[in-house]
């Protein structure tokens, strides 16, 4: 006797579980992230010009003020002075000074606002160095600095940027590069440096043109990317054939990744313009251009198939 037949069973697809959490983690993130990568990358200039620029600039010019201002004298140079009823204090022409542990006198006031602030700190034991700090508190505080330096150096950049943008400046100032091309050492990092800082301050954007795909990184595997530029010519004669520089994309920042060399024959031309390409990027492949959209196939109604009911 033959078993009954048994049912056959059919996958079910659930749905998937709606994750509120989830989403609006996600939402807060995509967001946050932007100002909050914005307000890194403009702390990391400042942090880098104000190590390398505003400090020792800072520095130079709190030394000259030192020179320019200090009265140091030696015991031999106070032969008139007279002793006062503070220990340490004497008087000379009038002036109060201070002698400090080296035997140098200072004036009186001069020593009193360098030892402004310091308060466990050990005062300066020399000349040199109570002026030095007097000018640090007087004259160079962060409040005088720092505006005086942002309006200097926006002074010094706008005069670079039109003495450049002049004929005469770009005759001298491509001289100038010339002779640090020729540095051995310096050659190689000004130029690295020089091509960074032209794709990020130039005022002509990258001229995309045509949106590609090829195969990559596998065959079967396929990569958009946009055309930038052909490619060496030592390459194109080893190929045979023209070869395409590509930008392939690094997500979410589309003009982000690296080039990759592509033989012409090897890349299909997408009917897609860049700003579409980039939407398409951004959204990890979820916004597809509509003329590229799959065509639309006629899907049977229920009760077409072989098991429908007469």
């Amino acid at each position: 006797m033959m078993p009954p037949d048994q049912p056959v069973a059919q996958s079910v697809l659930l749905p998937r579980r709606h994750r509120p959490l989830r989403s609006a983690l996600i939402r807060g993130l995509g967001v946050l992230l932007p100002p909050l990568l914005t307000i890194v990358i403009l702390v990391w200039i400042w942090q880098t010009v104000k190590s390398y620029v505003l400090q020792p600039v800072t520095a130079e010019v709190g030394d000259v003020i030192t020179w320019a201002i200090k009265d140091v004298r030696n015991p031999s140079d106070l032969t008139d002075a007279l002793a006062t009823e503070q220990e340490g204090v004497v008087v000379s022409h009038g002036v109060r000074y201070r002698q400090l542990e080296n035997k140098q006198f200072v004036p009186l006031d001069v020593y009193t606002v360098a030892l402004r602030g310091l308060g466990s700190v050990q005062p300066p034991t020399i000349g040199w160095g109570v002026y030095r700090r007097y000018v640090e508190t007087e004259y160079m505080r962060p409040i005088i600095v720092i505006p005086v330096f942002l309006v200097v150096f926006v002074a010094v950049m706008y005069v670079l940027g039109s003495l450049v943008a002049a004929e005469v400046g770009q005759v001298v100032w491509g001289d100038v590069e010339v002779a640090i091309t020729h540095l051995p050492m310096i050659r190689g990092v000004y130029g690295a440096a020089k091509q960074l800082t032209d794709y990020m301050f130039t005022e002509k954007p990258l001229d995309f043109k045509r949106v590609v795909a090829f195969e990559h990184p596998a065959r079967g595997q396929w990569q958009i990317g946009f055309v930038a530029s052909e490619g060496f010519a030592e390459i194109r004669q080893l190929a045979g054939e023209p070869v395409l520089a590509v930008l392939v994309h690094v997500n979410p920042i589309p003009v982000s990744g690296y080039v990759r060399l592509v033989p012409k024959s090897q890349i299909i031309d997408l009917h897609m313009t860049v700003d579409q390409a980039v939407h398409y990027i951004v959204s990890f492949g979820v916004v597809l251009p509509p003329q590229l959209l799959p065509a639309k196939t006629d899907v049977k109604a229920v009760g077409d198939g072989p098991h429908a009911k007469a």
